[in-house]
């Protein structure tokens, strides 16, 4: 069972540069501008989840059939397949964000490799970081103590992860990523995802996943984390004023790369000195 280390988490972070996130995002920015596969897009509306179609009476849907599936459950695709996912997922997505399914598979096929990359090599460069490619941790509640959690004192990082996560911090499996480290790597951003909201202390609704994803895109460059921002726009006015985004993402360019960090470990530590260590403002 995992218990939690006080130490400090930044000791080794001074080569995770600002810079090397800069380019993360320009190369997500480039990648919002492939979205060029339109015929696709009538299906948009009919599939919440590839492997399980929602078939409509009056508009049948023919399933998407993928390449080759691997021994793990990931589904290796074609470029022509992933082009095609990348719009009906991305419409979906932008149609019915409350479907979490379609969220979860344009984030996997927007990923694109050049980014996963720079966010493993970003984690390489930190012995935290390495430990993590390494030993492969799963950051959820059924693999810590969860007794231990909730004896802790109510500002630590384990006693708020305990309250956030105890009705379900299950996440899904990642399915279109070839590469099996890329894949891990991604898993682990997915996963860390409920640490981003106790960190900024944002809501799970509509106007407090936009700021936590203006976060995530600043401090991982994920395509996906950039485009779900333009969900902004369906916010009333009275909302627009109370969400910071442009706030938001240059904070998580600037502070931490949270992919390196082993919140494991961290686990007891007090809330305000994590947020210091990592340059996170609440």
């Amino acid at each position: 069972m995992i218990r939690g280390i006080s130490r400090p988490v930044t000791q080794h972070i001074a080569s995770a540069t600002t810079t090397t996130r800069r380019g993360f995002v320009i190369a997500s920015l480039a990648a919002i501008t492939q979205s060029s596969w339109l015929k696709g897009i009538r299906q948009a509306d009919e599939i919440s989840d590839v492997s399980s179609p929602l078939v409509r009476p009056e508009t049948p849907v023919t399933p998407i059939k993928f390449s080759e599936k691997l021994p793990d459950g990931r589904i290796l695709i074609s470029p022509a397949e992933r082009a095609v996912l990348f719009v009906v997922s991305g419409l979906s997505a932008l149609i019915h964000p409350e479907i979490g399914a379609n969220i979860v598979n344009f984030g996997e096929v927007s990923a694109i490799e050049p980014i996963l990359k720079s966010l493993r090599d970003q984690m390489l460069q930190t012995d935290s970081g390495r430990r993590i490619l390494r030993e492969r941790p799963q950051l959820k509640c059924e693999n810590l103590n969860q007794e231990w959690l909730k004896t802790l004192p109510e500002n630590t990082l384990g006693y708020r992860y305990y309250r956030f996560t105890k009705d379900n911090d299950a996440r899904s499996p990642v399915k279109f990523i070839a590469d099996e480290e890329l894949a891990y790597v991604f898993l682990r951003y997915r996963q860390m995802h409920d640490i981003v909201h106790i960190l900024t202390e944002h809501k799970v609704d509509l106007a407090g996943e936009l700021p936590v994803k203006a976060f995530e895109f600043g401090n991982t460059g994920l395509p996906m984390t950039g485009l779900a921002c333009f969900a902004y726009f369906k916010l009333s006015a009275k909302r627009k004023k109370r969400v910071h985004m442009m706030d938001s993402f240059l904070e998580g360019l600037q502070s931490t790369p949270l992919l390196t960090v082993e919140w494991e470990k961290v686990m007891d530590r007090d809330l305000n000195e994590l947020r210091r260590e990592l340059g996170i403002t609440a």
